[in-house]
């Protein structure tokens, strides 16, 4: 039974279809704007001409751990006779800290490693946790710089910034009364049209239903920074300078791809010794067998006299 004429259910379809797209344009202009205003915030980027610095190339190239900036802290304090490299086996380095003054926080990290695992370091380095100093300075450093972007935001914002903590309240206030008003006209749309039995148009705002908590919430982003153009840029000109020396060689390699990528002239490069041989190359002990004699000659004649 119809209680509400067809007419009329087609016409709040259409009414629902025109303020959905409505509210839907309004708050992503809105949006927009406030994206804006939080990247005017922003200060200017670093010039690509700026030399990094070792640790800041290490974090570029290696944006998921710092073990590439701890393998350039090490390095450079080998450079520097401030520590010994004793040896290397199977499972790591051997060291003796001949300076425990650090010169920054990440040697500060380093050593305090070396202190707890005894003057002994695996070949690789990591994971530790990226949210703790010094990672997180550094990490805050270049995206102000405008070399990193945090994930979600503008260039130079970091996600610590007071300005973002309130853009993304104002922005989840903003979800939340965009899917009210849309849930609100789609389920006016569906009454219609159960009423005015318009099966086909009832099935349509049932799926928009169905789907609009999808187009309800800010998206996650994820945790991963990316780098950007200028950071880039800033990379490629750390690549092209030309080091003169072996030590300034071997800082660039391991800033740029840890500790396995250092020449083969480094001690650190140097295969680690295996204590133990594998056990195809083990001598084995043959067992001889006893030698066998065979008499083909005939018996004598002399027994048979």
């Amino acid at each position: 039974m119809v209680v509400v004429d067809v007419w009329v259910g087609v016409v709040a379809g259409i009414y629902v279809a025109v303020l959905s797209a409505v509210v839907m344009v309004c708050f992503w202009s809105a949006e927009e704007r406030e994206r804006r205003a939080l990247a005017a915030r922003a200060d200017p980027v670093r010039p690509p001409t700026q030399r990094l610095s070792s640790y800041e190339l290490a974090c570029i190239e290696n944006r998921f751990g710092p073990g590439n900036i701890l393998g350039v802290a090490l390095v450079r304090m080998h450079v520097e006779q401030r520590l010994t490299l004793l040896g290397s086996r199977h499972d790591g380095y051997s060291f003796r800290v001949d300076d425990p003054d650090p010169r920054d926080e990440v040697e500060a990290v380093l050593l305090d490693l070396l202190v707890k695992e005894r003057g002994r370091l695996p070949t690789s380095f990591g994971p530790y946790d990226l949210s703790v100093p010094p990672w997180r300075a550094l990490h805050e450093r270049l995206v102000t710089d405008g070399l990193l972007r945090e994930p979600g935001l503008p260039e130079g914002i970091t996600a610590d910034s007071p300005h973002v903590s309130a853009w993304r309240s104002g922005r989840a206030r903003a979800y939340r009364l965009r899917s009210r008003l849309l849930t609100g006209a789609v389920t006016a749309g569906a009454v219609t049209a159960l009423l005015s039995e318009l099966w086909l148009l009832l099935a349509l705002h049932i799926a928009a239903l169905s789907v609009l908590p999808v187009f309800s919430r800010p998206a996650v982003p994820t945790r991963t920074a990316t780098v950007t153009e200028a950071g880039k840029a800033a990379a490629r000109t750390a690549r092209a300078t030309t080091t003169a020396s072996e030590d300034a060689q071997a800082l660039l390699a391991v800033a740029l791809g840890g500790l396995s990528a250092l020449p083969h002239w480094h001690p650190f490069a140097k295969p680690p010794q295996d204590p133990s041989p594998p056990a195809s190359s083990r001598p084995t002990d043959r067992v001889e067998e006893p030698q066998r004699i065979i008499n083909l000659d005939p018996p004598g004649l002399g027994g048979l006299l």
